[in-house]
């Protein structure tokens, strides 16, 4: 991951009117109080990354295009469940009441996000990283993080391919 931050930092200094900021990374005693706030363990390499670089964006003229949610607010920022695909449907509305929404997919005007699945931990305590797009109804799979995973993707391989995808995307403008 941290080569891959590496990476955003040189890209970003070489583009005009665009900015990389980052929060201050987290403590072991800060990490302690969201999993607290949470009722739940953090993945270990979500952690890893808020120990070592906090949580970051990227602007570009002012508008963020890419970032992450500041981890006290990984609920906060969740989509109203009437405004959701299918969200009278209980499991939707509980599904989303249980994700942790931690990054935005697209910008501000359109609530899709990448959050992590409370119920999809591997034995390394990882969560799986799941979508939410408001256009399609959501949830959240079981045991994905087993043996018999064919899509799991923890937080560490999901932070390396948004930076090399949007690295690549805005590579070529």
């Amino acid at each position: 991951m941290t080569e891959a931050v590496e990476r955003l930092k040189v890209f970003v200094s070489t583009k005009e009117d665009m900015s990389l900021e980052f929060s201050q990374p987290l403590s072991g005693a800060e990490v302690q109080k969201l999993e607290k706030k949470y009722g739940l363990k953090l993945p270990p390499s979500y952690v890893r990354f808020l120990n070592t670089h906090g949580t970051f964006k990227v602007l570009y003229g002012g508008r963020e295009l890419i970032g992450m949610e500041l981890p006290n607010e990984l609920h906060a920022v969740a989509p109203d469940p009437n405004d959701a695909a299918e969200g009278d449907d209980p499991d939707v509305a509980e599904a989303i009441e249980e994700a942790l929404f931690f990054q935005r997919m697209d910008d501000d005007a359109v609530e899709n996000f990448w959050c992590f699945n409370p119920r999809d931990r591997t034995p390394e305590d990882e969560l799986g990283v799941v979508a939410y797009t408001h256009d399609e109804p959501f949830g959240l799979p079981q045991l994905l993080g087993t043996q018999d995973a064919r899509h799991f993707r923890d937080f560490s391989t999901h932070i390396v391919t948004v930076i090399d995808d949007f690295i690549e995307t805005y590579g070529e403008e």
